[in-house]
């Protein structure tokens, strides 16, 4: 008995390293061994692979193409990576947030024209219903995370204004417009002249 029998694979010490395969050479393998007119024991010798690793080879095209079979008609979305994924959330919900910003803005611009007010606010004499709806439009502002200060700005009226406002109410104090000037007469800030007789 001759003992150099022959084998599916190629004749290799054990210590050599395997080579790398590329996807388009294992096809190419694929059909060499699926035409009949070659021995595949040539070809497995000739490649330098085993018969196991023409079973892998053939799995995976066989896998490789029911996926693309079976994948639905038209083009396919690619993938998006985390990162992308991540800033595309985090630029959606800042143009989230300046949306709501911007109706906060339209509200207080409409509120504003119902007032009857044209351009700025700023040395208007105001009554006290309207000073209060003012109060109440820059709370509610506030409250949907548009500051003070800006809700001001949209307004064209003075911040100082409406925090004195907003001190006179927090005291009690009614919002009706006083008359200007001072309050007391002169003559009580005067010292009082000493009438001299000569």
């Amino acid at each position: 008995m001759n003992n150099s029998t022959q084998s599916d694979g190629p004749h290799q010490s054990s210590d050599k390293k395997r080579r790398y395969l590329t996807a388009e050479k294992k096809f190419q393998i694929y059909l060499e061994a699926q035409a009949s007119d070659k021995p595949v024991g040539e070809l497995l010798r000739r490649e330098g692979l085993y018969s196991t690793d023409l079973a892998r080879i053939r799995q995976q095209v066989r896998e490789g193409a029911l996926q693309r079979l079976g994948a639905k008609p038209g083009r396919q979305p690619d993938p998006v990576s985390t990162e992308a994924y991540e800033a595309i959330k985090h630029e959606l919900q800042e143009k989230e947030r300046a949306l709501a910003d911007l109706s906060v803005e339209l509200a207080i611009l409409r509120k504003k024209n119902e007032w009857g007010f044209v351009g700025p606010i700023a040395g208007q004499w105001i009554n006290e219903q309207t000073k209060l709806e003012i109060l109440t439009v820059i709370e509610t502002s506030q409250n949907q995370g548009v500051s003070a200060r800006r809700s001001c700005a949209i307004l064209v009226i003075a911040h100082r204004r409406i925090v004195r406002w907003q001190q006179r109410a927090g005291q009690g104090q009614g919002l009706a417009n006083l008359t200007p000037g001072q309050k007391k007469h002169c003559t009580g800030f005067c010292p009082r002249r000493s009438t001299r007789l000569w």
